[in-house]
């Protein structure tokens, strides 16, 4: 072990398909998408367009402050340099874990619910443990194996993700519907709590910004890679929702769709799984496999990536216990990765033993999710204040530009709120619970860690009077 920096690496295509595995497009399609087409039913379109323009203006905003803050550590790093200093960034990188491990870990346990309900595989004995090894194994390797075999699985995944959608689109008998005719229909918050699940499915691009520090040209790099996996990610589970929904209407009338999506839900099974294995049948099964490895374990992986550079990033800024800063020969901070990886794993295994892995998905995916929101709309009032203070143009553009930074960071902070006020007025306020658990964590750490540091700063100052005297 030696303190070396960590290394950039990543290039444009890892960044990108690194961020896409972490947003998981085909597993998404089978659990996040499940989850807004069941709470929105027919609306459930609309909800995946709002949520991706959500995710694609918030999106924007990490995009503009990447061209700003290079370094690894991501969201916590923007608050630190924009938002009041250390403290506020350390609140905020608290956030950012407590979204990132709790996302990750819903993503695999999504998968091993779909391997128990379809192939019969206990979660909780068999897959979800297997996965959860294979996705620590990886993470301690290093972040340029994952990112060879993300461009490897997610260029697989894209072009089945299509055929699929395509194959369900000319299935006889269809019906082409317009979803935006379905959306007044639906209770508000209602619809904003699928809203909440629908932007978890492009919202792989928050693993790309703590992972700065390791991504060659950061400044053109990220904010290139952001825009384009949220584009894709959002274009792709639109396609595939509406889809499945019009492949649902071919042999179910509307009434009897959403009776079923209501139905699926309260059992805990997926409607779109069920769609899709009322077509394929047996050949739904190695698709499922393959989204139950591939996703599960490099949805969890890119996000343990992201918070591990977090916690190096927080540590070596002397926030942390120095020890997570330590980096192996290979620029890689397995410190850091071990913690935020066993910290994932434990929770996977003990809310899918606790609730079952269908509940302990909504559960983690949708607190994750009001995380998520926090943590932007930290990024959203960083940029206005980056956009407020003197800048030089040469580096950051004309002053057109600082006005655009300043508009899109109040449209995203406007939006954020909103989606968050909403979406909690459609759910218990138990549920939240554990987050605000997290967070008085982080308040008492801050509290004591002042304490001590003035403790030590005022005994030094009694010694050297002493000395002096």
């Amino acid at each position: 072990m030696s303190e070396v920096g960590l290394r950039r690496v990543l290039g444009f295509w890892d960044v990108f398909f690194a961020s896409l595995g972490g947003q998981s497009p085909f597993l998404s399609d089978l659990t996040y998408a499940s989850a807004t087409l069941a709470i929105a039913g027919l609306a459930g379109p609309v909800a995946i367009i709002i949520g991706t323009l959500i995710a694609f203006i918030n999106g924007f905003v990490v995009a503009r402050l990447s061209k700003r803050v290079t370094e690894a550590g991501g969201y916590y790093k923007y608050a630190t340099k924009y938002l009041g200093g250390k403290s506020t960034g350390f609140f905020i990188g608290w956030n950012y874990l407590f979204y990132a491990i709790l996302y990750g870990a819903a993503y695999v346990i999504g998968a091993s619910y779909l391997a128990q309900w379809i192939l019969g595989i206990p979660p909780w004995q068999i897959s979800l443990p297997i996965s959860l090894a294979t996705m620590t194994i990886l993470a301690y390797l290093g972040i340029r194996i994952s990112a060879r075999y993300a461009i490897f699985a997610g260029s697989l995944e894209m072009a089945a993700l299509i055929l699929i959608s395509m194959a369900l689109l000319l299935i006889p008998h269809g019906i082409l519907f317009n979803p935006f005719a379905y959306a007044s229909s639906v209770p508000l918050s209602t619809l904003m709590v699928a809203v909440v699940y629908a932007i978890a499915i492009p919202t792989g691009y928050g693993t790309i910004a703590p992972l700065s520090g390791e991504v060659k040209r950061a400044r053109e790099t990220i904010s290139r890679a952001v825009e384009a996996v949220i584009i894709t990610g959002g274009a792709l589970a639109a396609l595939a929702i509406y889809s499945t929904a019009v492949a649902g209407l071919s042999y179910m009338n509307i009434h009897e769709f959403i009776r079923f999506l209501n139905e699926a839900t309260g059992k805990g099974l997926s409607p779109v799984v069920i769609v899709l294995h009322h077509f394929l049948g047996v050949l739904l099964d190695p698709i499922v496999i393959f989204a139950m490895f591939n996703d599960g374990v490099l949805g969890a992986l890119a996000y343990v990536l992201a918070s591990s550079r977090t916690l190096y990033a927080m540590a070596d800024d002397g926030q942390l216990p120095g020890l997570l800063s330590l980096v192996n020969s290979k620029g890689n901070p397995v410190i850091s990765v071990l913690i935020s990886a066993l910290a994932l794993d434990a929770i996977a295994l003990v809310i899918t033993y606790l609730l079952g892995p269908f509940n302990a998905f909504l559960l983690l995916g949708f607190l994750s999710m009001l995380a998520n929101l926090i943590v932007h709309l930290s990024a959203n009032f960083a940029l206005l204040r980056a956009a407020t203070m003197r800048i030089k143009a040469v580096l950051y553009g004309v002053d057109t530009i600082r006005w655009l930074d300043k508009v899109v960071s109040v449209a995203a902070a406007l939006i954020t709120i909103f989606t968050a006020t909403e979406s909690v007025l459609g759910i218990n306020i138990i549920e939240l619970t554990p987050y605000f658990v997290v967070l008085a964590i982080a308040v008492v750490y801050l509290v004591i860690r002042a304490l001590v540091i003035r403790g030590t700063f005022s005994g030094s100052r009694i010694h050297n009077y002493k000395m002096a005297r």
